[in-house]
Formats: C-alpha cells, sequence, structure tokens
C-alpha cells in the first residue's frame, strides 16, 4: 500500500496565498508567506514575503513587504524593504517608501518617493516623534499626466 505525503512548506516563503479575482477581502491581510492579489482588498497588506497585486487586482490600503511587483491598482502607501516593480499596468495613487524601484514605461505613479538611505532616514523618523512642519525633506515627486 502507497503512503500519502502532505508536503508542508518548512520556509514561509515557498508559501503561495491567492485572493483570486472574484474575492473581495476586507480587513488586514498578514502573510509570512507570499501573497498574490487578483481579486480586491480593502484594508492593509503586511507581508513578510513576495506581494504581486495582478492586472485587475486592487488593493485600496497601505502595503508593507519585502519585495513587491505591481500591475494592478494600489491606494495607499506602499513600503518595500527590498524591492518594488511597477509594471506597465500598474496605477499607484500613494506614496513609496522602498530600497529600490523599477518602474515600466506605461506605469501610472501619483505621490511622493523615497529610495534607498532615504527610505530607512524615513522608516526610522516614522517610529519616532513628529517633525515640524516646517522642515524640508529631500525627495522628489513625481507626478503622471498631462500638465
Amino acid at each position: 500500500m502507497a503512503k500519502t505525503r502532505t508536503a508542508t512548506p518548512t520556509n514561509p516563503a515557498e508559501q503561495h496565498n491567492i485572493i483570486g479575482a472574484s474575492t473581495t477581502v476586507e480587513g488586514t491581510v498578514r502573510s509570512k508567506g507570499n501573497v498574490n492579489v487578483s481579486g480586491t482588498v480593502n484594508g492593509n497588506v503586511e507581508v513578510d514575503g513576495r506581494t504581486i497585486v495582478m492586472p485587475g487586482g486592487v488593493v485600496e490600503g497601505e502595503v508593507s513587504t519585502t519585495t513587491a511587483e505591481i500591475a494592478g491598482t494600489v491606494r495607499g502607501r506602499i513600503t518595500v524593504r527590498e524591492r518594488l516593480v511597477l509594471k506597465a499596468s500598474a496605477v499607484i495613487e500613494g506614496d513609496i517608501v522602498t530600497d529600490k524601484l523599477v518602474v515600466e514605461d506605461g506605469a501610472t505613479f501619483n505621490g511622493e518617493c523615497r529610495m534607498g538611505q532615504a527610505a530607512k532616514d524615513t522608516s526610522s523618523r516614522d517610529r519616532s516623534p513628529k517633525r515640524n512642519a516646517s522642515e524640508s525633506d529631500a525627495s522628489f515627486t513625481v507626478v503622471s499626466g498631462d500638465a
């Protein structure tokens, strides 16, 4: 008689969570594995792994992840500890904080972006008391569309 084994990933990054195209999640999604969003998340996405927002996928909230590839829509702040890729079909309405950023031709991004050391400085400032509004930040703003 053959034995049946259930494979359990030993590495959380091998875990894949899929939010299907016809699925809407209300609230925060938290995972120590990878998350693929083809549907809609009305809330935050917090991932210790890779987050992929597919074309047609929508996140209405903040995204905090190790790495990300966005081909859908995110309306909220995106914080990526390593590398963020905005695919040609991406629509971002919010600020980005990341170590590395790749933007494909055609992606739409409206917000501020901090990268590299400025991103790390921003992360530490977010945990510290608020500064005066008169203090300036070394950043740039990207505005998409016809001026």
